[in-house]
Formats: C-alpha cells, sequence, structure tokens
C-alpha cells in the first residue's frame, strides 16, 4: 500500500510510517512537495484544518498509486487561556472519505506570540529565541519546549493516528464521514 504525506519533512513522514506500519504489513511512505492553500502561520483550527486537508488531496492526487493522502498542519489558536499551538491531520481516501485528528499542543509564551503576531511563523521565532536552526525539522517546538519528552514527531503520531481511527472502523463512520 502507498501512503502519500503532503510534505517532504521527516517529522512529519516518520510518524506517518509508525502508525501505518502498526497497521499495515506493507506499507510504502511518499513525501512530496505540495501546497497548503493557507498562510505560512495559520491562526486558528478552521485554517489549519483547511491546510491538513488540501495537503492531504493534494498529495494523493500527485503519487500514482497511494490509498491514502496525508495532510499535516500546525498552527495556533487562540482561547480564552492563551494561544495554543497543535497540529491537525487529515486523511483521505480516494472514495472521498476524511479522518481527522490533531496532535496535543501548548500555550506559548507571550514572547513567541509577540514575535509571530510581527509576522513571523513559529520556526523563525523559536529558532530567534533559542539560538536553534530550523527546529521544525528536527526535534520541533514541541521538543525544545519539554526538554525532549515530547518531540514533534511524537505530537503528530497520535493525531496521525487519531485520523486513521475513521479508516480502522469504516462500519461506525459510515461512508464520507
Amino acid at each position: 500500500m502507498i501512503v502519500a504525506v503532503g510534505s517532504t519533512n521527516p517529522t512529519k513522514i516518520s510518524p506517518v510510517k509508525k502508525v501505518f506500519s502498526h497497521h499495515f504489513p506493507k506499507v510504502k511512505i511518499v513525501g512530496v512537495s505540495v501546497s497548503s492553500g493557507v498562510k505560512d502561520q495559520p491562526m486558528n483550527l478552521d485554517e489549519m484544518h483547511k491546510g491538513a486537508l488540501t495537503r492531504a488531496k493534494n498529495a494523493l492526487k500527485k503519487v500514482k498509486g497511494a490509498v491514502y493522502g496525508v495532510g499535516i498542519e500546525g498552527g495556533l489558536h487562540k482561547h480564552s487561556y492563551g494561544w495554543f499551538e497543535s497540529s491537525i491531520i487529515v486523511i483521505v481516501d480516494r472514495k472521498g472519505n476524511a479522518g481527522v485528528g490533531s496532535s496535543g499542543g501548548l500555550v506559548l509564551p507571550k514572547k513567541v506570540i509577540d514575535g509571530i503576531l510581527k509576522g513571523k511563523n513559529l520556526e523563525q521565532v523559536i529558532d530567534g529565541l533559542f539560538g536553534t536552526k530550523k527546529i521544525g525539522s528536527s526535534i520541533g517546538m514541541f521538543g525544545l519546549m519539554t526538554k525532549k519528552v515530547v518531540t514533534r514527531s511524537e505530537g503528530v503520531k497520535h493525531g496521525v493516528a487519531f485520523a486513521l481511527a475513521r479508516f480502522l472502523h469504516p462500519k461506525v463512520y459510515g461512508k464520507r464521514g
């Protein structure tokens, strides 16, 4: 089985491989560069969902023979208690079914939000504050903030598993859920 991931970032491809390999004995994961159709720094859950769905659909179209397309979009959402950072994961199949999941997340410090509100994306702000380079391609902001207890890849893994649940239980979800 071929699974197309709408990203070439290893922190997104690796968790997809781990989750799908758990359920399917022969799986090939193909990461491809696709557009999300949203801003570089999504600022609400709807925008994150739209980006993940667009990535999943574009990846599925781009990879010949793919059974599923996976889109992962990180972003922020403002709550009464602060700006929360997490990722939305969407998995689509060729029949138009979609499963949606999310990573865990955390409330970001004011210093981080101030940088984002000035036009930088999360990775740029974190790299500037901590002296890292392209943190989103390694342990991610999650890994940095939790001192490697939960890396970006590990956080995304939960969301992939939750999104895949729709396809593991088709009788419960029904068609086009």
